[in-house]
């Protein structure tokens, strides 16, 4: 019999049948932490790797599979977000991409105003309004993804989902997202900063797209209805952030 040093469980076997831990233990050193790490990340069956591949061409798959019980088999979401989340802000903040966004702005308004003093009140908004999302994206994030839930799960409300599966669904598929802002965006720009607006436009039409094929996969309606059901989720929730972030930042 093996206690087990978790839970002292006394049990027979190579795991815990409470807790789930292994029945042999040892004392960490460099080697296993290395070890540890790379099995975290590269491991066929849940490593971050893995969940990548998985979510690049089978989101919907994905996610409807980690709702019905397939924990084991996929990388928390949750962590994932985290993950990217905190990359993403080290890389644009580093490759100073939302300071070249707004000098983009500047230029595109100063050309497209006839009144110059119309056009420095539009800049000055604009600068504002891009600092400060850039200051505050992980605090946007955190806040507006239960908004993406709720209107999702409205939509698809006749599916039978919660509206925290609904919430797993879409921190898979903003997480992804965030990832592929990281391909579109962040990784071209460094050859070429002057391509920013149009980078963003392009990460914007295909992560509109990567999310219709979510939808599609994960509550199997046509497409028809996936993706006017997908505009329409998509067009309220900018709205939903472009009003919150006016109110959040006159708190800021």
């Amino acid at each position: 019999m093996t206690t087990c040093k978790n839970c002292d469980t006394q049990f027979e076997g190579k795991f815990c049948p409470a807790c789930s831990q292994k029945a042999e233990t040892h004392r960490f050193t460099l080697w296993h932490f290395a070890h540890e790490f790379f099995h975290a990340v590269t491991h066929t069956d849940k490593g971050i790797l893995f969940l990548i591949k998985e979510l690049f061409y089978k989101p919907g798959t994905v996610a409807r599979e980690y709702n019905e019980g397939k924990r084991k088999k996929y990388f928390s979401p949750f962590t994932f977000l985290l993950i990217v989340m905190a990359i993403e802000i080290f890389a644009s903040q580093k490759t100073k991409f939302y300071s070249h966004f707004a000098t983009s702005m500047e230029q595109f308004v100063k050309q497209s105003e006839q009144n110059p003093n119309a056009a420095n009140q539009s800049l000055e908004d604009a600068k504002f309004n891009v600092s400060k999302a850039s200051e505050n994206s992980r605090l946007i994030t955190f806040l507006f993804i239960p908004f993406l839930a709720l209107l999702t799960w409205v939509f698809f409300f006749k599916s039978g989902d919660t509206y925290a599966e609904s919430l797993v669904f879409n921190i898979f598929i903003q997480a992804q997202g965030i990832l592929y802002f990281l391909l579109i965006c962040i990784l071209p720009f460094l050859i070429d900063p002057t391509l920013v607006g149009w980078l963003l436009v392009l990460y914007f039409v295909i992560i509109w797209t990567y999310s219709f094929i979510a939808y599609r996969q994960y509550y199997k309606q046509s497409w028809t209805k996936t993706i006017l059901k997908g505009i329409c989720i998509q067009v309220l929730y900018l709205i939903i952030i472009q009003l919150g972030m006016d109110a959040l930042f006159s708190f800021i």
